[in-house]
């Protein structure tokens, strides 16, 4: 960022800071739900035997 107007650092830098956090208590429940998901679906397919890759 050395080569950028100050301004622009400082405005960039404000941007960062003024996000907000990820709330990782609902994206470890989303995963958890996916792959709970994805295990169902891993299990239907091997019974039927087949597989998708």
């Amino acid at each position: 960022m050395t080569n950028l107007p100050s301004d622009l650092g400082i405005a960039i830098f404000k941007e960062i800071l003024e996000t907000p956090k990820p709330d990782y208590s609902k994206l470890q429940e989303d995963a958890a739900r996916l792959e709970k998901e994805m295990i169902e679906i891993r299990k239907r397919e091997n019974a039927q035997g087949t597989t998708s890759n």
